[in-house]
């Protein structure tokens, strides 16, 4: 019994017993519909032939006993007519005025009458008509019998049909992929491939489920190499990723102790190079020590990038927005970057231009866009011979994105910028000219930090060269959001 109720909670052979069901029913009702037609001609053809039995037994001896008055011959013989199956209705009416019927008349199908004589003098003279109604109630009336009977027979041979297909079916299927799941559920271990197997005996040629368990052997054992190979891939790139992150410790602890023990001595040179400018002594060696504090100059600008470049990555740099007056910045700006052209020794203009619609105060960090400012500016002036510098302020003329964006721009008369340089100037250590790269000396990271800084503050950093400025060559403009704006220009 058990085993009956575990296959009757089979799905899958329940499934196929719901379609043979349904396949034997389709097939049953066809044959038993032939059946049924084949049954009903023949018995209509029988019942037909009633009326040929009456003509060739009943109507010669039914025509005497009329002739003779006999009437219960006659009773006898209609009688006898009626007592077929087929017949429904009989009615005799004799030219005398007498009239027999037997049956019922209310329900005939079919109509035959037969003209009663008497040969006399080699005449017939009539002596009565027999009427003969035919009915197929009975016939009709068996054939549904039939039908039940076939209906019956036929449903219960396919429920047997069917409950010992589904007793086969799940001895023969569904209990061996029962098991499958089951060993396959008991195992625990992502390291020891599947060692699946059937309760059966084993057959010298396989069928579709010997192929399945050994499918899915196949399948856990390249699934286990695989898990493997991934453990072992994640256990290196673990280790590649500790030591990743122990290298980048130590070179954060590098550029900490180098910052404090390099500033340090390099400050007290510098300190000692402004001493001997602001001393009494002659002017070669004052031009000396000028030289001296231009080159510690250039050296802390140079560690100071590549600790900033450290900072970036370690994403230790914090920003400070506050309230910040535009005109007043951007002459700081300006006489920065007047600053930049006399160290250089150029003569170039610096102009600067603030559009009429700017606000005078935003909310940004000054230093940071300040500290890109200068970038721009100190390169502009040291790749410029001749000609101006612009800084101009306006807002940004291409913001969809709702925010409140201001475009700083910085744009020289100098060389240019060739396509292939334009695209890799935010790179990092490049220099686009080596001989100016020799001459003012340089680390390539100054464009690289202002565009990282742009990034952070949420805006970005572009070149265009040619520029778009009328007499210009190459425009650098930062496009930042601002917040806040308080009050909006007149």
């Amino acid at each position: 019994m058990t085993f009956v109720r575990t296959a009757l909670k089979d799905r899958l052979g329940l499934r196929l017993v719901l379609v043979t069901l349904l396949v034997s029913t389709v097939f049953s009702a066809f044959a038993a519909g032939v059946q049924l037609y084949l049954s009903y001609q023949r018995q209509v053809g029988t019942a037909f032939q009633v009326v040929d039995r009456v003509s060739a037994t009943s109507v010669d001896p039914l025509q005497n006993a009329l002739w003779q008055f006999d009437f219960d011959q006659v009773d006898i013989i209609l009688r006898g007519i009626e007592s077929d199956p087929a017949v429904a209705h009989v009615e005799l009416q004799s030219t005398t005025g007498h009239l027999f019927e037997y049956g019922d008349p209310d329900y005939v199908e079919r109509r035959t009458e037969f003209d009663l004589v008497r040969r006399m003098d080699g005449l017939n003279e009539p002596i009565g008509t027999l009427t003969i109604y035919l009915s197929l109630e009975s016939i009709w009336a068996d054939l549904w019998a039939q039908f039940f009977a076939l209906v019956t027979t036929n449903l219960i041979k396919a429920y047997l049909v069917a409950f010992a297909l589904l007793l086969a079916y799940y001895w023969m299927v569904t209990r061996h992929l029962t098991d499958v799941v089951r060993q396959v559920d008991a195992s625990t271990s992502r390291s020891t491939p599947l060692n699946l197997s059937l309760d059966r005996t084993r057959r010298p040629q396989t069928d579709a489920i010997d192929r399945i368990v050994l499918a899915l052997n196949d399948m856990s054992q390249r699934l286990t190499q695989q898990i493997t190979a991934l453990e072992r891939e994640v256990a290196q790139r673990k280790k590649a990723e500790n030591d990743a992150v122990a290298a980048s410790l130590a070179r954060k602890r590098f550029l900490a102790n180098m910052s404090h023990e390099v500033r340090t001595p390099l400050n007290a040179m510098m300190g000692l190079f402004q001493l001997i400018e602001m001393s009494d002594v002659p002017k070669r060696q004052k031009q000396q020590a000028a030289t001296g504090l231009e080159a510690a100059n250039v050296l802390l600008a140079q560690l100071t990038n590549v600790l900033e470049v450290s900072r970036l990555e370690a994403n230790a740099v914090k920003l400070t927005p506050k309230e910040t007056n535009l005109a007043s910045i951007a002459q700081q700006w300006c006489n920065t970057a007047n600053g930049s052209v006399k160290r250089y020794g150029k003569d170039i203009e610096v102009i600067v231009e603030l559009a009429d619609d700017l606000p005078d105060t935003v909310c940004m960090d000054d230093k940071r866009v300040s500290q890109i400012v200068h970038n721009l500016c100190d390169n502009a002036a040291k790749f410029t011979t001749e000609g101006a510098l612009l800084i101009d302020l306006r807002r940004s003329p291409d913001d969809t994105s709702g925010k409140k964006m201001i475009d700083i721009s910085v744009s020289d008369t100098g060389p240019g910028l060739s396509p292939e340089d334009a695209n890799n100037v935010f790179e990092r250590f490049l220099q686009v000219d080596d001989s100016l790269t020799r001459r003012y000396s340089g680390t390539g990271l100054g464009l690289s930090i202002s565009s990282d800084l742009a990034k952070l503050m949420g805006g970005h950093l572009e070149v265009e060269s040619p520029s778009g400025y009328l007499n210009y060559t190459t425009t650098f403009t930062l496009r930042i959001p601002t917040q806040d704006i308080e009050e909006a220009a007149a």
